[in-house]
């Protein structure tokens, strides 16, 4: 049993702002999702292996309030755990896969290794950029994407999707070597 978990922030003014890219990707993998406690949730199953899709609708900095008890009640271990985020530490088009460590700042996942007391889940980090100036990082990440990077995130989101998918029926070793290279990033005008 497995659960991947989405970061991002409910209501309909956050929907499109890079804080929400976790949902986005849930939204690639699963439909019908429901409410169960502080979150919605879609069961999947892929060949002989199932599990979970939650979207926390709690807000993005106490996931770990959804996280929690749902995993406590399915019995899932940390490491059965992918949470699939925004990373300020990332440019747009990089994705990369982690295990365990540190929470760098992103006080969801800080959240997260609170109410679980462990670190030893596995990210899914989805580069956003830093902001122009380290005080509007809390207006970036509530921002939406500038309209010359939608379609790069649009298949950024594609990618993350297939990503999780590869996560959760080869693991994470190989998903790394997979995925953790790739840069789907704005690429440069040709030179004449």
């Amino acid at each position: 049993m497995f659960l991947i978990v989405g970061q991002g922030n409910p209501g309909l003014q956050y929907a499109r702002t890079k804080h929400n890219l976790g949902f986005w990707v849930l939204d690639k993998l699963g439909q019908d999702f429901r409410p169960k406690g502080q979150a919605l949730v879609a069961e999947f199953k892929l060949g002989e292996v199932s599990g979970w899709l939650m979207k926390p609708t709690t807000f993005y900095n106490a996931t770990g309030e959804a996280v929690a008890p749902f995993s406590r009640y399915y019995k899932i271990p940390p490491e059965r755990i992918l949470v699939v985020h925004d990373e300020l530490d990332l440019p747009p088009g990089k994705l990369r896969f982690k295990a365990g460590g540190g929470n760098a700042g992103n006080y969801g996942l800080e959240s997260i290794s609170a109410h679980l007391s462990s670190q030893a889940f596995h990210r899914l980090r989805i580069g956003i950029g830093k902001p122009p100036n380290p005080e509007e990082g809390a207006s970036w990440v509530l921002s939406d994407f500038r309209p010359e990077l939608i379609s790069v995130m649009e298949e950024v989101v594609e990618t993350c999707a297939e990503a999780v998918q590869t996560w959760i029926l080869e693991g994470f070793e190989a998903s790394r070597k997979k995925y953790n290279g790739l840069d789907l990033g704005p690429k440069p005008p040709a030179q004449p």
